[in-house]
């Protein structure tokens, strides 16, 4: 019988972020890990232990707004990735894969969401939930 190694491939981490009330006219605000009403974990950021990738994202609001934009996007200790970036208008929902090494992400990196919403977004009484997915290589343990 031969055994593989799977583990070693890779693991799929879901990190998970959060916004109560989105409000309008933010600019790059990073997201907590946890917020719901005034009951926030200020964290904003998930140190990854492994090397790996970012292969997809999915966003979702408990309400459409009906004017303005949302924009929502993963950073790496801070900066955006652009191919990342998903665009709200009236959507509910959003979701994005990405080739494996197109967001390579290095073991001490600090896994984020920010987003950015125009003055027009009026979807400010609607929640944000947006899940990151991270591939981590578990090679050598």
């Amino acid at each position: 019988m031969q055994i593989e190694a799977i583990a070693s491939k890779g693991q799929l981490i879901p990190l998970l972020f959060c916004q109560h009330t989105v409000a309008a006219s933010q600019t790059d605000v990073q997201l907590n890990v946890v917020e719901a009403g005034n009951n926030t974990l200020a964290v904003q950021g998930i140190s990854a232990p492994f090397s790996g990738s970012i292969i997809g994202i999915s966003a979702d609001l408990s309400a459409a707004a009906s004017a303005g934009t949302l924009s929502v996007g993963v950073t790496l200790n801070g900066t955006e990735s652009a191919v990342t970036t998903q665009g709200f208008t009236t959507q509910t929902a959003k979701y994005g894969v990405f080739q494996r090494d197109s967001v390579a992400v290095v073991a001490g990196d600090k896994i984020g969401v920010e987003i950015t919403t125009n003055a027009g977004w009026n979807g400010t009484s609607s929640d944000l939930a947006v899940i990151v997915y991270f591939l981590a290589e578990m090679a050598g343990i």
